[in-house]
């Protein structure tokens, strides 16, 4: 299904419910269509046409909502551009992406102004905000309010294709240029019923996104509550209790957000006093997420986390079912319609209970990188989607992360995974974050080296931490150094960067 049609058809059989919702301000599903019908009209009389690239750049919030589905009903393929990335990032993701039109704000816009000469293929810029540094721009408003010489009824809408590009998103690239992961209307469509099955979506539903709608767990909660004809609770920053006070006010029902994130909200003054008791499905990706950070979370939202796995390419590819019924600590099933296999460096399938890379199959998984077809051979070989993820399954389908191919820690031989040593380390009560790395030594080829932030007010040595840790694992898996940091480095995504952690370990600059 075209995703433009979700939207239509939700204002046509119930035009008052409340489509989106950001801070006090509320767009029923009429009105949603009305101005998304008038940006599509707006960018089709500009010359956009149906495969044109349109870069957006915003926060969370109802231009990012607007943008994404005018490019949808004019035939647009949209380029989310991360809110982190600097001028460097940006400019290549432009001029790879071929992108013709930029949308954004105008502080966002700063990092890219001096360097506008080099975007070749740019043809015109509308922002929001203070635009009187950029004298050579466009106020948004110019497409998104009523008036104008374009009139909607009078507009012929382009059919689109299912199979047709719907999306450009960019990764984060730490190991390498950023690749353009495409999806089509039929891949975001699928990921959205799939979205709608894992979290037993109901009619009266409320989604909450505090994840950027710039990557795709954010975009997938935004495109699978439309679909669903929910309301979308856009959260345009993650600030606390901001997001407390958002969550309780809108009574929103379904949550997503980083482990990072999670760990952050339980450490937000008075946070068990906030009224979250409409919240019945709380889900976290993106990294693992440690058990005592599930038992605390359910403790004092009175909600079980429920932990998925996915990636920009396919969100999800397994997942936990809801209201505790899964297995803590596990990634769960495998998705509905999504087939998973665990290889060895050989691609041969593994013994049971064995890890191996997972590879996946589903009709949700990108088509391919842009403009990359090296890249995409290298990925998806014989429709499998290689996924660089490292999981073992056990005895009831449940799927249990190891790490990346790349994270795994190799001492004297033996394996360690460095988020076995970061859950116990978690456990300790003066911890706040951890992140756990190899570093090389002559001896032993890797050892361990965790990296701790501690909770405000608390005090840990590092003899103290490895002497906790010690009683949980075993001794080689029991980190060599721990360094103390007042936070750890995170990367475009908000997860903590390993590889940063890495070097910092091996060249003891700190």
């Amino acid at each position: 299904m075209p995703l433009a049609d979700a939207v239509r058809t939700a204002a046509t059989h119930h035009p008052a419910r409340t489509a989106l919702i950001v801070e006090q301000a509320r767009w029923s599903f009429s009105e949603f269509d009305a101005v998304t019908d008038r940006v599509a009209a707006r960018l089709m009389a500009s010359g956009i046409a149906p495969g044109d690239r349109v870069a957006l750049h915003f926060t969370n919030g109802f231009p990012i909502a607007a943008a994404y589905y005018a490019c949808f009903k004019a035939g647009a393929i949209a380029v989310p551009l991360n809110t982190r990335m600097k001028y460097a990032e940006l400019a290549y993701v432009l001029n790879h992406s071929g992108a013709r039109l930029y949308l954004g704000q105008a502080n966002l816009y700063a990092e890219l102004h001096e360097a506008r000469g080099s975007l070749a293929q740019l043809a015109d810029v509308f922002l929001t905000g203070d635009l009187s540094p950029f004298p050579s721009v466009r106020p948004l408003e110019q497409l998104t309010e009523p008036g104008g010489p374009v009139a909607t009824a009078d507009v012929t809408w382009p059919v689109t294709d299912e199979d047709a590009p719907a999306v450009i998103m960019y990764t984060s690239g730490t190991t390498a240029r950023p690749k353009g992961v495409t999806h089509t209307h039929r891949t975001l469509t699928q990921l959205a019923v799939t979205g709608i099955a894992v979290a037993d979506v109901q009619h009266n539903d409320v989604s909450g996104i505090v994840l950027p709608t710039c990557h795709i767990f954010g975009l997938s909660v935004l495109v699978s509550t439309l679909i669903a004809g929910n309301t979308v609770v856009m959260i345009p920053r993650f600030e606390l209790p901001f997001v407390l006070e958002q969550l309780q006010q809108h009574g929103v029902t379904i949550f997503g957000a980083l482990p990072v994130m999670l760990n952050a909200m339980l450490h937000a003054p008075g946070a068990s006093a906030y009224d979250l008791s409409r919240l019945r499905a709380c889900f976290a990706g993106g990294d693992a997420v440690p058990t005592e950070e599930h038992r605390r979370f359910k403790e004092t939202f009175r909600v079980d986390v429920t932990e998925a796995c996915g990636m920009t390419e396919v969100q999800p590819y397994a997942v936990n079912p809801l209201y505790g019924r899964g297995k803590v600590g596990s990634i769960g099933l495998a998705a509905p319609e999504t087939t998973l296999r665990l290889v060895d460096p050989f691609d041969r399938d593994v013994d049971a209970g064995a890890s191996g890379e997972v590879l996946v199959r589903s009709a949700a998984m990108m088509v391919g990188y842009w403009n990359d077809p090296a890249a995409t051979a290298a990925t998806i070989v014989d429709g499998w989607l290689r996924t660089g993820d490292l999981a073992r399954l056990d005895e009831d389908g449940y799927y249990w992360f190891v790490g990346r191919t790349k994270e795994i820690i190799v001492r004297a031989g033996s394996n360690i995974s460095p988020l076995e040593v970061e859950d116990a380390l978690y456990q300790h009560p003066a911890v706040r974050e951890v992140g756990v790395v190899g570093v090389p030594n002559a001896e032993l080829g890797e050892v361990v080296r965790a990296f701790v932030a501690l909770k405000s007010g608390a005090t840990a040595t590092s003899e103290e931490l490895r002497a906790f840790v010690g009683e949980r694992l075993a001794a080689y898996k029991v980190p060599a150094t721990i360094t103390f940091l007042p936070d750890l480095p995170k990367g475009l995504t908000g997860k903590v960067q390993r590889k940063a952690l890495k070097e910092m370990g091996a060249s003891d600059a700190w």
